[in-house]
């Protein structure tokens, strides 16, 4: 069931266990993922967040530093595995990503807070996202009524947030202590567009 009508669409079952599985197991081996993020500030000081991060992107968004590392955190050419997953994408949506954002929650006491995804690079009307890992419950708040949804995000799932999504609703994985395992998000985005 969908709760969010036609603004987020979700295929629980886009990847099989094994497929999942494999790629859950192939993400995990980058240590640059699963080390917390660091930041510096423009103090001096270093801010370790409770979430590791780095991005897939383009061999030649790479080569032209498109995405510093002091800005964007830790940046990758896209690997097999991972061309293949978005490939898939690309075919399933029709549309072209250069970018993919990694999020590693080694826990339930990591998340996120509310927030939409801001054009920083590229247009956001179609943003899918693929989880990994622990089940997790995804939220949806409309900004105008304030009325939140829920869903369980299943390990190789597909949620695909649709155009109007990111003007219109926020998003949040809230923080739980009841969930001990770690969960990757992957969110495929495009550039320049």
């Amino acid at each position: 069931m969908n709760p969010f009508n036609n603004v987020v669409s979700y295929d629980e079952g886009f990847m099989s266990e094994e497929e999942a599985n494999e790629l859950f197991t192939h993400l995990l081996g980058y240590s640059e993922l699963t080390s917390m993020m660091e930041m510096d500030t423009v103090s001096g000081d270093s801010f370790k967040f409770n979430f590791g991060k780095m991005m897939f992107i383009d061999q030649e968004l790479l080569e032209a530093n498109q995405f510093p590392e002091s800005t964007w955190g830790k940046t990758m050419p896209w690997s097999e595995q991972m061309k293949s997953i978005k490939k898939r994408i690309e075919k399933h949506t029709s549309q072209e990503f250069r970018t993919c954002v990694c999020i590693f929650y080694p826990d339930g006491n990591s998340g996120v807070d509310y927030h939409s995804d801001k054009p920083a690079f590229g247009d956001t009307s179609i943003i899918p996202a693929i989880s990994l890992g622990e089940e997790r419950p995804f939220y949806l708040r409309e900004n105008e009524t304030m009325k939140e949804s829920a869903i369980t995000l299943k390990h190789g799932s597909l949620l695909i947030m649709n155009k109007g999504c990111q003007e219109n609703f926020e998003h949040s994985l809230p923080t739980n202590p009841i969930y001990k395992n770690p969960r990757i998000s992957l969110t495929f985005r495009k550039f320049g567009d």
